[in-house]
């Protein structure tokens, strides 16, 4: 006598195992804006829809993304001026790609004071690799 399985053959157990896997939790990265004009990490790799903190760690800074989906200095909102007010903004990714930001005291969208995060998508990288 066999055990029932609600996952029988192997399409069926890869769709079952999606339905039934647990969701995963978005992760929150954080990037400083530097003294010495440098962003800490430059570059990031993160999953879709997950969050960057954005942080001043000190001097006169903001951060603005090179397609003007965001500039944000002490907000996103009113004040996006670089601040050299302890400040911290966060910004959730959810386009696949990669994004450069600046500082626009210190930087552009070419040189300077910048840094790129690429986004990826967590079911293509996370242990997924069709073996049966």
């Amino acid at each position: 006598m066999s055990a029932f399985s609600p996952c029988g053959g192997r399409l069926a157990s890869l769709a079952c195992g999606l339905v039934l896997a647990a969701p995963v939790a978005a992760a929150v990265h954080v990037v400083t804006a530097n003294p010495d004009m440098t962003f800490t990490p430059a570059s990031l790799v993160i999953h879709q829809h997950d969050t960057v903190r954005f942080v001043n760690g000190g001097g006169l800074h903001n951060v603005h993304a090179d397609d003007n989906s965001f500039v944000c200095g002490l907000d996103c909102n009113l004040h996006t001026a670089p601040s050299a007010q302890p400040w911290q903004v966060s910004r959730r990714f959810d386009r696949l790609g990669t994004l450069g930001y600046y500082c626009d005291a210190h930087g552009s969208t070419s040189s300077g004071m910048r840094g790129e995060i690429t986004v990826i998508d967590r079911i293509l990288v996370d242990g997924f690799d069709g073996a049966p």
